[in-house]
């Protein structure tokens, strides 16, 4: 009976703890997202967003894939790169997409979403 009173006092005690660290937590930065381009791809089926992700004083840039049917935020980054950079995506083929930029951080390069063949290459 002893152990079960001192585990379920350890138990609140942790739980307390738990609760006062997070309620002490600093609030999280909003982030703001500002839509730059899109584009489809000549088989209807997939859309490409290039947008900019703003929290607080970071800022990164995004390519997005998506299904032509499904909503704009539920979308899967094939390409992020840390700053402000030009980014030119173009569908070279129904299921290929090749994505250009100048970036000099990149920190996201997929080569490949679902079907869809993605190419990065630095833009000139």
């Amino acid at each position: 009976m002893k152990l079960v009173a001192g585990l379920s006092a350890l138990m609140l005690a942790i739980g307390l703890a738990s609760l006062v660290l997070w309620r002490r937590s600093p609030e999280s930065v909003p982030c703001e997202s500002r839509d730059i381009t899109h584009s489809r791809s000549p088989d209807d089926r997939s859309e490409a967003d290039v947008f900019e992700l703003h929290c607080g004083p970071s800022v990164t840039t995004h390519v997005a894939l998506r299904s032509s049917m499904s909503a704009p935020k539920s979308h899967a980054d094939v390409f992020v790169a840390e700053d402000l950079v030009p980014i030119q995506v173009i569908w070279t083929g129904p299921r290929e997409l090749l994505v250009q930029s100048s970036a000099a951080r990149v920190l996201v390069a997929e080569t490949r979403w679902r079907d869809v063949s993605v190419k990065i290459r630095p833009q000139q």
